[in-house]
């Protein structure tokens, strides 16, 4: 048997485990994100959200291995990880409520109730935002607080959940305006 005490095998090995995380990032790619969201239906929401999370875990990986031996991210790749990175923002892990962009189609988010609540939480006219603020589409009211007040975000992400589902509950138990009894 042969051993190999070539001195540059340590920095063909390192070269080649960067090429080889960054080719797996790539198939991991294709395979799972793009298929699912390839998928005609959305049923596969929560597979979705795991395959960014995994992406985004692998790409960190991929970085530390590339920084270690002074090498760069391919640029496809770059490409690639910012389209992960902005969906990853949108596909959170969620207990009841869907409420990332694709989700209004949900069945729970079709019930009249959740949709005036996560309409009174949207409503946000009026509210004065900071100057350096960068609106990224739908804020609500607990966007604006974390943006005045400097709420941390996962505990505004697990309140608004909650909110919801208390403002649908109340609104669900309040007797409609044709709906009162009459007086004779």
């Amino acid at each position: 048997m042969v051993q190999e005490n070539d001195p540059t095998l340590k920095q063909r090995v390192k070269k080649s485990d960067a090429r080889e995380i960054q080719s797996f990032y790539q198939q991991y790619y294709k395979k799972y994100i793009q298929a699912l969201q390839n998928a005609a239906d959305r049923a596969d929401r929560a597979q979705l959200t795991k395959a960014y999370q995994t992406a985004a875990v692998l790409f960190e990986v991929l970085k530390a291995v590339t920084s270690n031996q002074s090498l760069e991210v391919d640029h496809e790749i770059s490409e690639i990880h910012s389209k992960v990175e902005e969906k990853t923002k949108l596909y959170l892990p969620y207990n009841i409520l869907p409420l990332d962009p694709d989700s209004a189609n949900q069945a729970i988010m079709q019930f009249p109730e959740i949709q005036a609540a996560v309409a009174a939480l949207r409503n946000t006219r009026g509210l004065p935002w900071p100057m350096d603020y960068k609106k990224k589409g739908q804020e609500d009211i607990l966007d604006w607080l974390q943006a005045m007040f400097g709420f941390q975000k996962d505990n505004v992400a697990n309140q608004r959940e909650h909110l919801i589902l208390l403002l649908a509950n109340v609104h669900i138990r309040l007797p409609k305006p044709d709906q009162q009894p009459k007086v004779s």
